[in-house]
């Protein structure tokens, strides 16, 4: 059985981006902090009269947005684009100065490079835009025209929360109602459903950490609506916290080529959602699993039920878990950088 340094775990487990076990109340806390401020901002939104809506930040906060992104593209006729910071800006895309757009941009800090480069893109191009971040003081915030805060450290779990909450209202103003009403419905009972499970994610992330304890390569696959989850948990995740190589795929592409590394018995981590995506999951599972592959599984049908697009809260602390319990195997101070917040990327450019 894998022993942890008990005091490192105690430090890690305050680490600012371990939320796994302050999740729920801070997501439920925003909640009722701005529920008079998130129907205000999608009379805003509706007012304007978008043709759609651009969603775009960088790193987690990018993987933040495809949930609602997602959402919307699932179960509402708005519609949206989803688009990395960096990319909206080099792509310098006609299309994004046609019509009547919106934007809602996220950072955590509210000061990431790539991401207050975008918005400033966006105002030059006179798009209003929607800052989404943990305090109003960062930068993002203080360009953008709206500002939708959720005040605690919770990047992935709060920030999705709200932006879900906005579209469900914005949905409301062009006559959705149902569809909003599930969503809304689904929202309230997260933060209960998410602390019925730590005990049970705790035990799964340990065994699975059992089982590769000695990995330092991983493919992270996912699809539905755990790819955001699955691509910031590989490369951002296991990469910046357990210093790991990791490699995202989506399941569904598996098949076209990457399996034939299976004879080298590869370590996979699988996020499989409760979806149209759920097949393709399955599959690849199965063929990785009789072909050589050791496969640990985040399934949101192991956790608890709930509205499809929702499933990254159903796993959201098994996972979080699992990379708690291997920094510290791996004797890694969570806040402590090699690379992030030391050096700076390019000449000029500070860390927040």
């Amino acid at each position: 059985m894998i022993q942890l340094d008990p005091s490192l775990l105690a430090k890690n487990k305050g680490a600012e981006i371990l939320s796994a076990y302050i999740a729920p109340d801070m997501m439920e806390k925003s909640l009722e902090r701005n529920k008079e401020r998130v129907p205000e901002l999608a009379r805003e939104i509706h007012a304007y009269n978008p043709d759609r809506l651009i969603f775009t930040g960088s790193g987690a906060s990018y993987c933040t947005l495809y949930t609602p992104y997602l959402y919307l593209k699932s179960f509402s006729s708005i519609p949206c684009v989803h688009s990395f910071g960096p990319a909206l800006v080099a792509d310098d895309a006609k299309t994004v100065k046609q019509g009547n757009p919106y934007a809602v941009i996220a950072s955590y800090s509210g000061k990431t490079a790539d991401t207050v480069a975008a918005c400033a893109y966006l105002g030059d191009l006179g798009i209003p835009r929607l800052a989404i971040s943990r305090d109003a003081q960062g930068n993002l915030a203080k360009s953008c025209e709206n500002v939708l805060t959720y005040d605690d450290s919770c990047l992935y779990t709060s920030a999705m929360a709200n932006s879900l909450m906005l579209m469900a209202e914005l949905q409301k103003c062009y006559g959705e109602t149902k569809e909003a009403a599930s969503l809304i419905d689904a929202l309230a009972r997260i933060p209960g459903q998410m602390r019925s499970i730590v005990t049970k994610s705790e035990k799964a992330a340990m065994e699975a950490l059992e089982r590769v304890v000695d990995k330092d390569f991983f493919y992270v696959l996912g699809d539905g609506a755990l790819w955001g989850l699955a691509y910031q948990y590989g490369y951002t995740n296991l990469m910046e916290y357990s210093r790991v190589h990791a490699s995202c795929l989506r399941s569904s592409e598996w098949r076209h080529g990457p399996l034939e590394i299976l004879f080298r018995k590869p370590a996979m981590i699988m996020f499989i959602a409760d979806d149209r995506s759920r097949r393709y999951a399955l599959e690849t599972k199965a063929y990785c699993e009789r072909n050589g592959a050791i496969v640990t599984t985040f399934d949101v049908r192991d956790y608890f039920e709930t509205h499809p697009v929702l499933a990254p809260f159903a796993v959201h602390a098994v996972s979080q878990l699992f990379l708690l319990y291997q920094s510290t195997q791996r004797n890694i101070d969570m806040d402590e950088y090699l690379e992030m917040h030391i050096k700076p990327y390019k000449a000029g450019e500070a860390y927040f």
